[in-house]
């Protein structure tokens, strides 16, 4: 079950979020009957959670109840009260957020108006390359009955490459009005990049990390910034091979992949398994007398079967 917070007036440079009902037990709010994602807001974020009559930054949460860190070591917070601030970055790793579903549900009574039993639901899995821990996610609602609503949940450790599945029911107080919602990510304090965020949202976020990366920089070799290692091809675990392939690719200004294409490849499903990991990675592009220029890099990669 999620748990609902009802923010204080938010300190400069924060989004205060106002939770109105709560009752003994049970966490409720009003959300939306038929609930739709949107884009992120503008800018990343950090959740906030009073405790002891000041406003912490929450490193994690153990179910549904943040966690601060307070002279040195993590304690549990009310969970009553939150903010979001911005901030300039996101965290560079990423979560792919598959198979998501939203919705509410009820029982009619025949003759009646009345409903009973409304419960909202929520349904994903979480998936990384790599391993992270303390991630817990907010799910930030706005509605035409409560306004802005926060939920907290613990999702715990991320293993490479195994989905982690995340089912949750919460009982509501009543019928729901329209609304949207965003789904923040959160890996010990820090907000990840995660697929929800619309492409060019991503992209245009990772322009700018990698921008100021190397506003700085006179002479650079380029760099990887962010991305994936490649998966060993599930068509080859039986079989347990080994083997090699290289992909040659542009680098852009921006540290973005370009025309991925493989050179070599002692098999081609380590040609795509490595295809499919460059095209998700970020540069920090080669640096010639302060500006950023283009290149060209050929990227070799060893595959071993999982546990050889």
């Amino acid at each position: 079950m999620f748990r609902l917070g009802t923010c204080l007036p938010a300190p400069s440079g924060q989004t205060a979020v106002v939770n109105p009902f709560r009752r003994p037990g049970y966490a409720f709010a009003t959300l939306l009957c038929c609930t739709t994602p949107v884009a992120p807001l503008a800018a990343q974020q950090l959740l906030y959670t009073e405790y002891a009559g000041q406003m912490h930054l929450v490193r994690r949460a153990r179910d549904t109840r943040p966690c601060v860190e307070v002279e040195g070591k993590l304690v549990t917070a009310p969970g009553d009260r939150y903010a979001l601030r911005k901030i300039d970055e996101y965290l560079p790793v990423f979560i792919s957020v598959q198979d998501l579903n939203v919705r509410t549900t009820h029982l009619e009574i025949v003759g009646s108006p009345t409903q009973l039993n409304h419960e909202f639901h929520f349904k994903a899995r979480f998936e990384t390359p790599y391993r992270l821990d303390d991630v817990f996610m907010v799910l930030d609602l706005d509605t035409e009955s409560a306004g802005k609503t926060l939920f907290l949940c613990e999702i715990g450790q991320l293993t490479p490459r195994e989905p982690k599945p995340v089912a949750l029911t919460i009982p509501l107080a009543y019928a729901l009005g329209s609304g949207h919602f965003h789904i923040h990510l959160f890996v010990g304090g820090p907000e990840a990049l995660h697929s929800a965020i619309p492409f060019a949202e991503r992209e245009a976020a990772l322009d700018r990390m990698v921008a100021k990366r190397i506003q700085a920089a006179g002479d650079a070799e380029p760099k990887l910034f962010i991305g994936p290692t490649p998966e060993y091809p599930s068509s080859l675990r039986k079989a347990k091979a080994k083997g090699q392939t290289v992909v040659s690719v542009r680098i852009g200004t921006n540290g973005r992949t370009l025309e991925p294409v493989v050179k070599s490849a002692s098999d081609p499903a380590f040609g795509e398994a490595a295809l499919a990991a460059v095209r998700l990675w970020r540069f920090l592009p080669k640096v010639k007398d302060g500006r950023p220029v283009e290149t060209k890099a050929e990227i070799p990669f060893d595959f071993a079967p999982p546990g050889g």
